[in-house]
């Protein structure tokens, strides 16, 4: 099944995102990829336009599952026996095949800064509004930093064809619940993959790893 054809679940995001953390402010990056799985479908509701974050996102889930997956696989577990593994083994080069997990997981690091501004603001519009504004403005505080001119135009230009925040929101509410209800989970998302996000950044910075090419 493609990841088009599933209905996307708030609650999966929620609950991936809440377990992903670990007390020591490690990550577990099965949890982590799950809750991104989820996410790609909620970029996939916003349309073709999404594409270029959807498409790029996806293939670095693959990445990270191949890690998983191979021979060292328990390495990858966390985030940070990833990093320790990488470092001690100059894995974290870009010119790795295939390209190494901390390289990887700061591409969708960043991505996620995107994602949460975006909902956070969509919880906290009212639904006349263009949502179309709001992923523009998350857009231009986040993503648009590490993207060259002619990706942020196209980006930029296509986001304004996205619905009022209210049609959006009716999306990716749960089929037997509310408006509402969604707006009051989409701020408990945001609030989880923040601390997530916060999280992964302390570890980069503690690991001297934000510079990978």
């Amino acid at each position: 099944m493609k990841m088009s054809e599933r209905k996307f679940q708030l609650n999966v995001v929620l609950d991936s995102f809440r377990n992903a953390r670990l007390d020591n402010g490690n990550l577990i990056i099965d949890e982590y990829i799950r809750g991104y799985d989820e996410l790609c479908i909620f970029f996939d509701m916003l349309g073709t336009i999404f594409g270029f974050i959807t498409s790029d996102v996806r293939d670095k889930i693959e990445i990270l599952q191949h890690h998983r997956k191979a021979l060292n696989g328990d390495k990858y577990n966390t985030l940070q026996s990833m990093f320790e593994f990488e470092i001690a083994n100059d894995l974290t080069a870009a010119n790795t095949k295939p390209l190494s997990g901390s390289r990887t997981l700061l591409r969708l690091h960043r991505a996620l800064a995107f994602t949460a501004l975006f909902m956070r603001k969509l919880s906290a519009s009212s639904d006349a509004e263009r949502s179309g504004t709001l992923a523009s403005e998350a857009y231009n505080s986040t993503l648009a930093n590490f993207h060259p001119w002619l990706i942020r135009k196209a980006a930029l230009w296509a986001m304004y064809t996205l619905p009022s925040v209210g049609d959006l929101i009716k999306k990716v509410a749960p089929e037997s619940g509310t408006k509402e209800e969604a707006s009051k989970m989409l701020i408990e998302v945001v609030e989880a993959i923040d601390l997530v996000y916060n999280d992964t950044e302390e570890q980069y910075t503690k690991n001297d790893l934000h510079g990978l090419p």
